[in-house]
Formats: structure tokens, sequence, C-alpha cells
């Protein structure tokens, strides 16, 4: 989830706190605990886009580094705050990173809750990254639980659990609809995925509507059908990717679990089996991508002797704007070594 989540996440946690843990305090400890794993971003200013892709959510999201830096936060509280109490002070900032952490395992971009003993990478698929109605409810529960109502609070906490568990229905039925649908399809199946989709509306074209001005009335990026200007909006757990590994390539479909309805988009070669890649196996950006990425592909260009080999993971090629992120390209040029660079 984004900062701003988390952090409004660990100030509604406060709230639900009892009375004898419910003071200013114990929200500035679970609040600070709530953003403090994504300290890390500071690697991809230090260290670039490999940096952050090899240590975001890593050890400051796993269980033993929430552990350690939850006890030095106590003691700096203890150390320069009025509240002494620094066995309760590590509790609520851990309260606040594992709350942290919970969030961050809902979406697709995994999380390395094991590290340092593991690099694995753990994810939910249930949520997308910006969820408008999740951040709906938890502004609501801070809103209504002002004046000490931490029954409201928990309240919100329950209303927030319960709308994991329909994306999790969804998930569970997104998974099954993609996975049949390749059985009927002849296609071998060696894994099935759901992932969270960024929704997309349609929104009235104004022409029709009679407010349109002349800047109003140029044309859209992108038009549906009916005349209206389509734009994502990050609400709800309706939309949905299924990817389909069958050992050779991946296959991708867009589905409405609710209807049990299913399109097939594209079918792509696996990146790890492409020629090109595995002549470039070994090269430390390629083998951090090959790690990082869920749905590795690339894309080959040769233009007079030079080849160039793109990168890009099917998690994250579909996201808006102009530069899709989390690319690498690797250049090669007969008589030169092969050069790499991250960025779209």
């Amino acid at each position: 989830m984004d900062t701003v989540t988390h952090g409004l996440t660990g100030w509604l946690v406060s709230r639900a706190l009892p009375g004898e843990w419910n003071r200013n305090e114990a929200t500035a400890a679970v609040t600070l605990g709530a953003v403090l794993p994504d300290v890390d971003h500071i690697v991809s200013l230090v260290g670039g886009s490999e940096m952050y892709v090899r240590f975001h959510r890593g050890l400051s999201h796993s269980l033993l580094g929430v552990a350690v830096s939850s006890l030095l936060v106590a003691l700096l509280f203890s150390r320069f705050g009025h509240w002494k109490d620094r066995k309760r002070l590590f509790l609520l900032t851990l309260l606040g990173q594992l709350s942290h952490i919970a969030l961050d395992l809902l979406n697709a971009y995994g999380t390395m809750v094991l590290q340092p003993f593991s690099d694995a990478r753990f994810s939910l698929d249930l949520l997308f990254v910006v969820d408008l109605v999740f951040s709906g409810i938890i502004v609501a529960g801070i809103a209504l639980s002002r004046g000490g109502h931490a029954a409201r609070a928990r309240v919100a906490l329950a209303v927030l659990a319960g709308y994991v568990g329909v994306a999790a229905v969804l998930h569970a039925r997104a998974v099954d609809v993609v996975r049949d649908a390749a059985m009927r399809s002849g296609v071998p199946v060696v894994s099935a995925h759901a992932l969270p989709r960024l929704p997309m509306v349609e929104l009235p074209d104004l022409d029709r509507v009679g407010f349109a001005t002349s800047a109003v009335a140029s044309p859209p990026a992108v038009r549906a059908k009916g005349g209206g200007t389509v734009v994502p909006f990050p609400a709800g757990p309706l939309a949905w990717d299924g990817f389909i590994d069958d050992g050779r390539s991946y296959l991708r479909a867009r589905i409405a679990p609710l209807r049990g309805e299913l399109e097939w988009r594209e079918r792509v070669l696996r990146g790890y089996d492409m020629p090109e890649v595995r002549s470039l196996r070994g090269i430390s950006e390629v083998e951090t991508y090959l790690w990082f990425a869920r749905f590795p592909v690339a894309k080959v260009t040769v233009d007079h002797g030079r080849t160039e080999v793109t990168f890009y993971d099917m998690r994250f090629d579909r996201m808006p704007g102009s530069r899709p992120p989390f690319r690498l390209r690797v250049t090669e040029i007969p008589g030169t070594p092969p050069s790499a660079r991250w960025g779209g």
C-alpha cells in the first residue's frame, strides 16, 4: 500500500486501543511504526533502480527487521519523551510495523518477510496498491472515532477485514475461472494466478451534456465506445488479470469474477526460455531482474548489428503512465560488453 494509507492505518489502530494504552505517545508510536518500514525508499536515491528492486520491502519489512527497529524506537521514545514504559512503546511500535507488513502483503509486489534468512517474496494478490475504498474506510473510522470512541475504530477495522475477505473470495474465484478456461482449451497449466488490475471507468462525454467548452471538447487521450473518456479509478477488487504459466509461455486474460467471464488478451514467451535472454545470464542486472519478476518477458530488437533486449514484468506493464515501471534494457554491440540500464 502507499505510505499515506499506512500512516492512516496506524492512526486508526491506535484509536482502537484500550483506554490505558490510548494516549498521545501511543498514537505517535503506532503511527510512526506504520510508516517506518518504508524508510528503505532511500535506497533508490542512493543506489538507483537496481538497488531499489533488490532491497525495497526487504529487511525493513521483515519480521526480524521490524522487531529490531521497534526496539530502537522504544529506546529513543523513552529516552527523549515523557512516557518511560519501554515495553509498551516497543509493543506499540511493533504493532504499527506489523500493520504495515500486513497491508503490503495484500498487493502483488511481494514482501521479503523472512529476511535475512530468505529472499523469498510473499504476496496475497488481493488488492491494488492504491484502493480508494480501503483508504476511505480508514479515513471514516478515524473521523468517527474522534473523542475517544475506540469501539467505532474497532468497527472500522472489522469492516476493513471484511473488505479484504471479499477480495480473497473474488481472488479465489478469478484463479478458478482462468485455470478452468485454460484446461478446457487444452492448455497445460503449470501454475495459475490472478492479480488485481487497476479498474477503468468511463466519464461522460461533456459534449453530450452541454457543458463542454472548446478546450474540454478536444479529443482526450483515451476514448470509450460511447464517446466518454476512460480513466483509471483505483477502487474495489472487481477487476482482475488472470495468468497461466504453461511451461513455455504466459497467457494473460481479463476476468470478471462475479460473472465468471474471461477474455484472453495475449500469450507471450517466458523470458527465461528465450535464447537472447539465456545469453545474458550472469549479468548482475539481468539476474536481479529475473529474481524480482514473477512473469518476466523480453522484447528483442535488432538494428544494424545492435541488439537490444527489453525486460519487463507482466505484473506492471499495463499500469498507467508514459513510462511503465520496472523495466531493464540490455544493449549488445559486437566487440563491446553488454550494457544495462534501468528505466521505461
